[in-house]
């Protein structure tokens, strides 16, 4: 083993001491030079690799008086002649307070592709930034595409858009509003935007809400005018200081008008957009959720009324399916509204659903075993009912599980994947009740008074108006160890399990007090001992019956 350990370690030691020269040997190594990586090219610190990083950037520099900034967003000047820093930078102030003042268009939508928009009917190298400014539009903003001096494909203002920023900017109207507030609230500035804008977007807020609960409550009384000429009932309004769902989009719409007149910073603009989105899309999904909530609460009255419990069981599960859909799509909406491409995240939903059936599986098959069991009507809202030695009153049908109240009063949650695969007794489909007794008379009794005791009760039997005729019937059964037993079976006609059990009992009583009244004892389970010298045969009987079977042995009479 030692001598075996020495030669693997001396080859190796020879292969590592003439890799060396393989690349001296012709035919075992390539003729072509290695490759060599390219550099990669460092991103724009600037962000102006697409037409939306090129306008925020420039915003965002302008807004915090970074002008020297601000100015390398422009295209840059060919030739000799270039404009003075000064002019560039007092242009780039100009520009910014015609978007504040002019511009209504999201930049939410403005292109994060390097290469633009290529549908827009423009030159590959151009984008214009639509939206308006103001009605007429009299200054678009058109971005070019241009190498740099690296070599760097970059988006810059174009020219032909600076050359119109002085004439645009001597014919704006500024605010009235500014002349007669205190000049310190429109020097001061908190995060680079006047103070009385703050104060005036934060006043805005009780004006729109208002404003809004002044329109809901004549909208309201319109109604109610309205429902009255026609002789409808009244429709209970809600009350005045309640935020509705009706409220809070009126209310979200007048506070965006509000704001718009105020020429507040288009950058603070692009983020109160969107805060403007989410709460339109809360009160959306709010005034849905509302109306099938209406409709649905009215079919499932009209689906009790008819006795269509289980007609009323989907239309719930139908509405929480509705309601998921609803927020869904609402939430898909608001992401798009808002800039963010749900094209990616559509393309994702394959994979997403892939992993969430592996990861929910359990989920899904209680999904499915709800709607298996609401669609084969085994059990519907309200019913009595023993699923796998449990009992108890549905309350619930829903996505994952159904809900019992057990007799104990606890609640009692069944996943729906067992309920689909579970023995499910129901007690409220039952039309009839079996009533099955024995009743147990002593030994002592003569066949006769046996036999009228069994008319008496069979006559009790047939006179009950409830018990079903062909079901009716009175046997004696066998010879028990201490009795004789005699069984009572006939089918009751109650639906009501406590209707059934009163028929039951006056059926009983009746029965005991007929038992009274023949004569016949009840036997009860027990053992007596006798100790006597009487012969319990009779002797005369004994020697017929001994007689008879001589008979049949000597049927000629010889013995």
């Amino acid at each position: 083993m030692v001598c075996c350990r020495k030669g693997v370690m001396l080859f190796a030691l020879m292969v590592a001491g003439c890799m060396p020269l393989w690349g001296q040997i012709g035919g075992l190594t390539s003729n072509s030079p290695p490759a060599v990586a390219e550099p990669s090219v460092p991103p724009d610190v600037l962000g102006r690799e697409n037409p939306r990083g090129c306008i925020i950037g420039f915003i965002k520099a302008a807004q915090e008086e970074r002008y020297r900034v601000a100015v390398q967003y422009f295209q840059p000047v060919t030739g000799r002649h270039r404009p003075p820093a000064d002019e560039e930078e007092e242009l780039a102030s100009q520009l910014l307070t015609i978007l504040n003042l002019r511009f209504a268009g999201p930049l939410d939508f403005v292109s994060r592709d390097p290469l633009g928009r290529l549908d827009d009917g423009l030159p590959p190298d151009q984008e214009k930034i639509s939206g308006g400014l103001g009605a007429n539009d009299d200054l678009p903003i058109l971005l070019v595409r241009q190498e740099d001096e690296q070599g760097h494909k970059l988006w810059y203002i174009s020219r032909a858009t600076l050359t119109r920023v002085p004439e645009v900017y001597d014919s704006l109207t500024f605010p009235e509003l500014e002349k007669k507030i205190p000049a310190y609230l429109v020097e001061r500035r908190f995060l680079y935007m006047p103070l009385w804008q703050w104060l005036a977007i934060l006043i805005c807020v009780p004006i729109a809400v208002v404003a809004a609960r002044l329109i809901v409550k004549c909208s309201e009384l319109v109604i109610q005018a309205w429902r009255k000429l026609r002789k409808l009932p009244p429709r209970k309004g809600e009350p005045l200081l309640r935020l509705g769902p009706g409220t809070l989009a009126i209310a979200v719409v007048i506070h965006y008008l509000l704001v718009g007149y105020l020429g507040t910073s288009l950058l603070y603009r692009l983020y109160y957009r969107r805060v403007i989105w989410v709460l339109l899309a809360i009160a959306f999904y709010w005034i849905l959720t509302r109306i099938t909530g209406v409709l649905t609460s009215r079919i499932g009255r009209g689906l009790t009324s008819r006795g269509m419990y289980a007609e009323r069981s989907i239309v719930s599960l139908v509405r929480r399916f509705v309601e998921v859909s609803i927020f869904v799509s609402v939430a898909l909406i608001l992401l798009r509204s808002i800039g963010f491409d749900v094209s990616a995240l559509l393309a994702g939903v394959g994979i997403g659903t892939l992993a969430l059936g592996l990861g929910a599986q359990k989920t899904f098959e209680n999904m499915f075993g709800g709607m298996s069991v609401l669609f084969d009507k085994v059990i519907q809202i309200g019913d009595t009912c023993k699923v796998n030695n449990l009992t108890g009153v549905v309350e619930d049908i829903g996505l994952r599980s159904t809900r019992l109240r057990t007799p104990e009063r606890t609640l009692l949650s069944i996943p729906n994947g067992i309920m689909a695969s579970a023995t499910v007794e129901n007690f409220h489909t039952r039309d009839k009740y079996l009533c099955q007794q024995t009743v147990r008379l002593r030994y002592d009794l003569a066949p006769s008074h046996v036999s009228y005791v069994l008319d008496e009760i069979r006559s009790i039997i047939n006179r009950n108006a409830k018990v079903e005729e062909e079901s009716g019937r009175v046997r004696f059964l066998r010879f028990a160890e201490y009795a004789l037993e005699v069984e009572v079976y006939c089918y009751i006609l109650d639906r009501d399990y406590n209707a059934y059990l009163a028929t039951q009992e006056a059926l009983l009583l009746e029965i005991m007090d007929t038992l009274e009244k023949t004569g016949a004892v009840v036997a009860l389970p027990s053992q007596t001992t006798l100790v006597t010298q009487d012969s319990w045969v009779d002797q005369e009987k004994a020697k017929a019956v001994q007689a008879a079977i001589e008979k049949g042995r000597n049927p000629d009479g010889r013995r």
